[in-house]
């Protein structure tokens, strides 16, 4: 695309604006993949069967897993937001609600117990969310019912959620727990790491790890769509927006040296990148005698040619290698870091970014 000529690209352009110019004439939009749509008509009973019946696909050929949303909203062109509540109504009905039942669900509901949750309907509700923390508020709503018999709206349990305790229960992303750190081996690698990290030097450790850099982490963001045309604008990037870089860092609470140690490569980062780090860290005196270099168990660190780093690193220099238990990224302080990295990434200039020229993420980075 980025060869194409400018005659083709303005043509383009000039097609994207009739098409939103004709379909606000008649009432219509055009939402992000095309698709034309009545604004505040809500999808037919058809059409949210037809995303529903791709939904199952999509679960079947994951092995039961949760299908990507966003693939499924580029496929059936619908919003992310719309294929999420389809598949909360299969979820919690076990099929997709038509209109009529949506409208007579909604109703106000009055009688004994639609005012009012009890100390036993509160108990219900918290078993409720410790069996099921995604579950969505009509789920609660309807097992509520089933098991207390009190009818509620769920905007009253919604209420509760957010306002009856200190803390705000509303909906937030979750961490992802594979099952296999929960075995027993792994659990025990758990205590012996907690054990000997415990009779360290805080001042002495430094955590290592590495983090992949993609064009994405600085491109990829939201623009506001043309409140006259209904056009989303484009970004403009630089040549090397899909090269993928590796940055290798140290990080540690050191007063001898600098909090932090890093390195940016071009490409995938291997063994041997890393081990280069490493005596680079060594060399310029980052490392030192005494200290403590605390990694996760990744074939770089302790495979490909890096067998001998650990005995290396202690025989010559008395520096010690403690690896993490299996899955436990969250043990590793280097993460928040990368996590900052990634949250100013998306904030940057993208008009700064675009005068670095190539390797534009490596400079912003």
């Amino acid at each position: 695309c980025f060869h194409a000529p400018v005659s083709s690209i303005m043509s383009g352009t000039v097609s994207t604006v009739a098409e939103g110019t004709l379909a606000a004439q008649e009432g219509h939009s055009i939402n992000a993949h095309n698709r034309v749509y009545k604004n505040g008509a809500a999808l037919s009973h058809a059409e949210k069967i037809t995303i529903g019946i791709e939904y199952q696909k999509a679960k079947a050929e994951a092995n039961g897993g949760e299908p990507s949303i966003v693939a499924l909203s580029r496929a059936c062109k619908v919003s992310e937001s719309t294929v999420r509540k389809i598949r909360d109504e299969i979820r919690d009905n076990g099929r997709v609600l038509s209109p009529e039942e949506i409208r007579n669900g909604n109703k106000s509901i009055v009688g004994p117990g639609s005012r009012a949750l009890s100390a036993v309907d509160e108990a219900v509700l918290y078993v409720l969310y410790l069996i099921d923390p995604s579950r969505s508020l009509s789920s609660y709503r309807m097992y509520l019912y089933h098991l207390t018999g009190t009818i509620v709206d769920a905007s009253t349990i919604g209420k509760w959620f957010n306002h009856a305790f200190p803390i705000k229960g509303s909906m937030r992303k979750s961490c992802l727990i594979p099952y296999d750190k929960l075995k027993p081996k792994n659990i025990l690698r758990a205590i012996d790491y907690i054990k000997t990290i415990a009779m360290m030097d805080r001042s002495r450790i430094k955590f290592g790890d590495e983090k992949h850099l993609k064009g994405a982490e600085l491109y990829c963001r939201k623009t506001r769509r043309n409140i006259l045309t209904g056009e989303v604008p484009p970004i403009l990037t630089t040549p090397d927006f899909r090269n993928t870089y590796s940055i290798i860092g140290f990080c540690g609470i050191d007063v001898r040296t600098t909090p932090m140690r890093y390195g940016i490569i071009e490409g995938i980062n291997d063994a041997q990148s890393f081990a280069m780090q490493v005596q680079l860290g060594v060399l310029t005196g980052y490392f030192q005698p005494g200290d403590v270099i605390v990694l996760d168990r990744a074939a770089i660190h302790t495979g490909g040619g890096n067998e001998t780093l650990e005995d290396w690193l202690w025989d010559n220099f008395r520096i010690f290698v403690l690896l993490l238990p299996a899955r436990t990224p969250e043990w590793n302080p280097i993460e928040l870091v990368w996590n900052i990295l990634v949250q100013r990434l998306r904030t940057f200039s993208l008009h700064l970014a675009r005068q670095f020229g190539r390797h534009s993420l490596v400079v912003a980075s």
